[in-house]
């Protein structure tokens, strides 16, 4: 497989004519600049970091160095005329995000619990304020100025998805309220330089970038398909892959895509089949994805099959039953963490709701402690708060370590699991010196 790849294949790939004016502008806009010397290539400043994909490539400036910040005014001292430290909550209650949701909301309040029983705040308890954000196109927007102005909330929670959490990310940053987005794993969140939003799970970015490097480079195929949901998140994960795939030197065999609610996936199935595809990858909702295994697997197709971090919950393991068997998936949480963190967060959640914690869970759990945390440093200022969360080096939480990277994104590597018997299995990490 070595002598079929070389490191700068992509390079030769992507190469194009562009005045330097054109590139200086490009790299402004992008958050860095390049050093304009043609033997140099393409800068990495905006992917994420990999073990080996851009060992060589380095900016000629990062302007992501240093973290966003904000220097307004508004810290003034802290109001003092509150009963109960209110923090807000938007997510999903209706249609298939709904389950998310209420990991969402049962997540962050094991963590309202966890404070209140420590003293709360100077001794005012914190309360979880809840707005859905169900509905047409504006309902994140009217229930978020709900949140700030009506329910006077220090910070927002929230929500599950990509397209509300970026609405909710417009009102804070003409609020200045700094928002915590537990799960939403669109790149382009972070990518603004807004300096009022914290990402708590990895972003598809850097989920592509693990699930293309193990199939590529560790299994080498090299006819693979890529399958989206035609939405929001298929649509912008199979980008993030296909890129990816490209740097690497690899273009995707076939790249379909599948409506939401689809259930028969015969001519997918069938152009995958007649393309010489050796694995399909697939970046969209679990109930989906567990037709398309089925049908696939029930026709005799023997193709590996890798999936996005959304494949990682046991809806999907319930949903297709024996044919998940073989499937590998990127797991940005680990469920079987020993840590006393995750331990102790999985007992107190089993306990509660009689039922295991799912990542939306998790991650919305290590979100409000860190906005609990930030509220306890800073007091009840919005931009202190927002200041003492850009200034968190380290985060032990029950999915890991998290690490803001100075655009508000958790730099905390992504691992992979594959299923064995009707449960995911972490694969160890695959390190290429």
């Amino acid at each position: 497989m070595e002598k079929n790849r070389s490191s700068h294949s992509y390079g030769r790939q992507e190469m194009m004519t562009l005045h330097p004016g054109t590139i200086i502008l490009l790299g402004l806009t992008l958050g860095f600049t390049l050093e304009i010397t043609p033997a140099k290539s393409q800068s990495n400043a905006s992917f994420p970091k990999s073990r080996r994909l851009w060992k060589a490539d380095k900016p000629y400036r990062d302007l992501l160095a240093n973290p966003v910040e904000f220097n307004g005014p508004g810290r003034e001292k802290e109001s003092t005329e509150v009963a109960e430290v209110r923090i807000g909550v938007f997510g999903p209650t209706k249609g298939k995000l709904s389950s998310a949701g209420e990991s969402l909301r049962r997540g962050a309040q094991i963590a309202i619990d966890e404070a209140n029983a420590d003293g709360g705040y100077q001794s005012k308890p914190f309360k979880l304020v809840f707005r859905p954000d169900d509905g047409p196109w504006g309902t994140t927007a009217r229930q978020m100025v709900k949140l700030l102005y009506e329910d006077k909330v220090w910070a927002v929670l929230g929500s599950v998805d990509g397209p509300n959490t970026h609405i909710a990310e417009q009102v804070v940053t003409k609020s200045w309220a700094p928002l915590v987005a537990p799960t939403a794993s669109d790149p382009s969140l972070t990518q603004i330089n807004v300096p009022w939003i914290f990402r708590c799970m990895p972003t598809d970015q850097q989920q592509a970038l693990a699930l293309a490097e193990y199939i590529f480079y560790k299994k080498g195929y090299k006819r693979v398909a890529g399958l989206a949901g035609n939405d929001h998140y298929g649509r912008l994960g199979m980008v993030e892959f296909e890129r990816l795939a490209r740097r690497l030197g690899y273009s995707l065999a076939l790249n379909l895509k599948y409506n939401p609610g689809q259930t028969d996936f015969s001519e997918h199935l069938s152009l995958i089949d007649g393309s010489r595809v050796e694995a399909v990858v697939i970046w969209g909702a679990p109930e989906e994805a567990a037709w398309f295994i089925r049908q696939m697997r029930s026709t005799g197709m023997k193709q590996a099959v890798f999936g996005s971090g959304l494949l990682a919950v046991p809806e999907f393991l319930q949903a297709t039953g024996l044919y998940s068997e073989g499937v590998t998936v990127a797991r940005p949480y680990d469920s079987s963490r020993n840590e006393p963190q995750a331990v102790q967060f999985r007992e107190k959640f089993a306990a509660k709701y009689a039922r295991e914690p799912d990542l939306f869970a998790a991650y919305a759990y290590d979100g409000m402690r860190i906005i609990i945390a930030a509220v306890k440093a800073g007091g009840l200022n919005r931009i202190k708060i927002r200041d003492a969360i850009a200034h968190i080096e380290k985060f032990d939480g029950a999915t890991g370590e998290i690490q803001f990277s100075k655009n508000g994104d958790n730099t905390a590597e992504v691992k992979l699991a594959i299923v064995r018997e009707g449960n995911f299995c972490p694969l160890p990490l695959w390190i290429d010196d």
